[in-house]
């Protein structure tokens, strides 16, 4: 009998392929491995009785993963005749769950062995823990000093896989950039919580992931921040420590930015595979996907063809091409950023390559030459004449606000010029980020009429008077934000559409750090009407 067991990976990794053929080796079941675009298939043959049972212990060996999604499970009437891939890679991997079972094991003899490791998670050669320049042994008194140290206010410097950190307690987490959560189980006594980004914590990658600080915890504690940065245990003496530090009910730890500054350091002199570290990627979860913010563990060859262009928003469309295999195929990207110029670009074998569908935006260097140039048009002239009797004081404001800094060429930068022009007390991206209603107005996002699809100019006057009318109508500042951020991704929508008319699309791409908000990306989805293939980034970053 023939199992094929198919999983949905979203990387070309070889973690998924290691820990699947460490586990068809515990078995006596002929099996081979495969990976192919998002599928890592194994394949195993044996008799029935025998598949049962390594279908059933299978779970035991496979650990959590961010780039796992599904599994489909099929029979097949013969054997394949495929050659099972190579489980070579560099990169290291974390504690696995048959090494985690070893060293809680109270009766094995790797009990809190802290440099316990397998031929799948291959971490160390020889290693020895310095403490005070004397070596000691890996053990549970050990940790429990440790904790208690940190307990009494003490700061203590670790040599990690990922690299030396500080730890402490949390005492002011306004100050705070990054926490190492030691108790997943209270994550919600500080944060607010959902089941992605907890499972996502605790995945064999061990990312970093922005949770939003919980109401109460703010109230109580007098905390100004919203967003904290956590992440887990990603090697064992972490995760040790973490344990005894849970029974002490310190459930966070403040990781240091000043390496210089601690009271005991546990270094640790070994010797680490190829001289290699642990990457800890930054990601934001989503209920379907997973975008990668910062990242050192993607595909490699991906650097190559990112940098074929000067321009960041076609380096990234060619990473999102190459990582979803479509260089066959035609599609349209929107590259959208706050720190970087956008850009709109499609993509055809037609075209021999990229052409641009908007040209580089006009910036507006000062507000006196914004307002010039709305008085060139009569309907605008009335408006900017209402405005500035109605708010008067807010028009003389702008004028003298030094808007020439804004240089990107981005919608963002817009939002930044609009909110100088309204005189809004916040950014307009964060606006939109607390603004409570569903909907907001319907902001002009114009591109200037033109026989050509592609070099369109697009209208920034007319993006920008548009909320001029919207606040003399009295609209609230959090509404008219929304409208600005919900507007652009109608525009994306309608031009994704317009394009589509003249040419016959296979799918749309989205990258740049704009998709990193949940309310963004999730406007712009449902504003893709048709039924278009939606591309992001697998495990390249979204933004370099």
């Amino acid at each position: 009998m023939v199992l094929e067991f198919r999983f949905k990976y979203l990387s070309k990794n070889k973690t998924l392929g290691k820990f699947l053929d460490f586990a068809a080796k515990k078995s006596d079941c002929e099996y081979k491995i495969i990976q192919k675009l998002d599928f890592v298939h194994l394949y195993v043959k044996c008799s029935e009785k025998s598949l049962g049972e390594f279908s059933e212990s299978l779970s035991t060996y496979l650990p959590m993963s961010i780039f796992y999604y599904d599994i489909v499970i099929n029979t097949l009437p013969d054997f394949p005749n495929v050659q099972t891939m190579s489980l070579e890679q560099d990169n290291l991997i974390s504690f696995c769950p048959t090494c985690l079972r070893e060293v809680e094991d109270e009766e094995n003899k790797n009990y809190y062995n802290a440099f316990k490791s397998c031929e799948v998670c291959d971490s160390f050669e020889e290693a020895n823990f310095v403490l005070g320049n004397q070596k000691v042994k890996s053990s549970k008194e050990l940790f429990e000093n440790l904790a208690q140290k940190i307990n009494e206010n003490q700061k203590i410097k670790i040599k990690t896989l990922s690299g030396t950190f500080v730890f402490s307690k949390v005492n002011d987490l306004d100050s705070s950039t990054n926490l190492l959560a030691t108790n997943l189980l209270n994550m919600s006594t500080l944060v607010v919580e959902n089941k992605t980004d907890i499972v996502s914590l605790a995945s064999i990658e061990k990312p970093s992931v922005d949770f939003k600080i919980n109401e109460i915890y703010k109230l109580n504690n007098g905390i100004k921040k919203d967003f904290i940065n956590i992440r887990f245990a990603n090697d064992l003496t972490l995760y040790f420590l973490s344990l005894e530090l849970s029974k002490l009910n310190i459930n966070f730890l403040n990781i240091e930015n000043n390496k210089n500054k601690f009271d005991i350091f546990l270094d640790v002199e070994e010797k680490i595979i190829k001289n290699k570290l642990l990457d800890i990627p930054h990601i934001k979860c989503f209920d379907n996907k997973k975008f990668f913010l910062d990242s050192k563990s993607y595909d490699k060859s991906l650097d190559v063809i990112y940098s074929k262009f000067e321009e960041k928003n076609k380096s990234h469309f060619m990473t999102v091409l190459a990582e979803n295999e479509l260089f066959d195929k035609a599609i349209v990207n929107f590259y959208i950023s706050t720190k970087d110029d956008d850009g709109l670009s499609f993509y055809s074998e037609k075209f021999d390559g990229l052409i641009d569908i908007v040209k580089p935006f006009n910036i507006p260097s000062s507000v006196e030459q914004f307002f010039e140039t709305m008085k060139k048009d009569e309907t605008s002239n009335r408006l900017l004449q209402n405005y500035k009797e109605k708010f008067e004081d807010d028009y003389n404001k702008a004028l003298n606000t030094d808007i020439s800094t804004y240089k990107t060429k981005s919608f963002y930068n817009y939002w930044q010029i609009a909110k100088q022009i309204l005189c809004f007390e916040e950014d307009i991206l964060e606006n939109a980020n607390k603004c409570m209603l569903e909907k907001g107005p319907r902001i002009d996002y114009k591109l200037l009429e033109d026989e050509k699809l592609y070099n369109r100019e697009f209208d920034y006057v007319k993006l920008i008077r548009s909320a001029m009318s919207f606040k003399l109508a009295g609209v609230e500042e959090e509404t008219i934000s929304l409208g600005f951020m919900e507007s652009l991704a109608h525009f994306i929508g309608y031009e994704l559409d317009n394009i589509n008319s003249s040419y016959d699309l296979d799918g749309v791409s989205l990258c740049g750090d704009m998709f990193r908000y949940d309310i963004f990306t999730s406007l712009v989805e449902k504003s893709i009407t048709k039924n278009f293939n939606i591309y992001y980034n697998k495990e390249f970053v979204i933004q370099k």
